[in-house]
């Protein structure tokens, strides 16, 4: 079943089933925001899918007092 949307925000998109998803909803056509505290992980993503098709956040969803900035 296709994904209904042009763009998504994917928690942890860096690693294990958060960069699987990532990386399928790309393939989908899908625009993904991908969010993960580790920098340099979401330049290595944003750079295999291609700045046009991905982007990066860096955030730390551990650091719960900061989330409702963060959206």
């Amino acid at each position: 079943m296709p994904f209904p949307h042009k763009k998504a925000l994917v928690i942890g998109a860096t690693s294990g089933i958060g960069l699987e998803l990532a990386d399928r909803l790309v393939q989908d056509g899908v625009a993904v925001i991908a969010v993960d505290h580790r920098q340099n992980c979401l330049g290595d993503f944003v750079s295999k899918v291609g700045a046009d098709k991905a982007s990066g956040v860096a955030f730390d969803i551990a650091n719960i007092d900061y989330i409702p900035a963060f959206v």
